[in-house]
């Protein structure tokens, strides 16, 4: 059998939900966490997860907040009034749920509802015989949400040293082709056994550092993990 190379992370993750469906070594929207927990920080409408949003409208009733997900399926139906309305079924990291569109939203919302788009949605959560229902009040691409999200920087942790080629590409090819991003330090750990220890080094420049970067850089044969700072 010819060598071939590993997919990217992202690959992988698509292939293992249409193979098994859901996601087994990973969520797409891993990478989006830590930028969501910033964007949303100190604002009236808070950002969870689903597992979190669960546990606080079990514990204190009704609230609004947002939440993402990756969309898996929408199904749309016409009330007896004439007024589109839909169900979607969409995936955090912590779990998958459904949300109720009525008209006005989803008129506003369809085109970011196709199976695989990553979003936002702001949602009236309440809690009906101990079943979690969620009413989408706006729904937005995840990737316009957190564009203007503060900077964030990144550690790259490194067994072999042929990766500190591929990460210089990934960040040059971010640097270059970037135009508004924010942008952040990187700091690489390489850990190679051939060295006496761990060693910090900082690349002693900014680059643009967004959750599509994280995920590209951490899906590098070599990158044993990446962190934000």
């Amino acid at each position: 059998m010819m060598p071939c190379d590993d997919w990217e992370a992202a690959e992988r993750l698509t292939e293992e939900f249409k193979a098994v469906g859901f996601y087994l070594s990973g969520h797409p929207l891993d990478d989006y966490m830590g930028a969501l927990n910033r964007k949303y920080m100190g604002k009236a409408v808070r950002f969870l997860t689903l597992d979190d949003l669960t546990k606080h409208v079990s514990e204190r009733g009704a609230m609004n907040a947002c939440i993402a997900g990756v969309v898996a399926g929408k199904q749309e139906r016409k009330s007896a009034r004439g007024n589109r309305f839909a169900f979607a079924q969409l995936s955090d990291p912590t779990g998958g749920y459904e949300v109720t569109i009525f008209s006005d939203t989803l008129e506003k919302a369809r085109d970011h509802l196709e199976v695989g788009a990553k979003v936002v949605v702001t949602v009236e959560a309440t809690m009906e015989a101990d079943q979690l229902k969620l009413l989408a009040r706006s729904v937005a691409p995840i990737d316009l949400a957190v564009a203007d999200v503060s900077n964030m920087g990144l550690r790259v942790f490194i067994d072999t040293a042929s990766a500190i080629a591929a990460v210089a590409d990934v960040l040059e090819g971010a640097r270059t082709a970037a135009k508004a991003a924010g942008r952040g330090p990187v700091q690489l750990c390489l850990m190679d056994p051939g060295l006496p220890g761990e060693v910090e080094v900082d690349l002693g420049m900014e680059f643009p550092v967004t959750p599509q970067i994280k995920g590209a850089i951490r899906s590098l044969e070599g990158v044993m993990e990446v962190e934000e700072i």
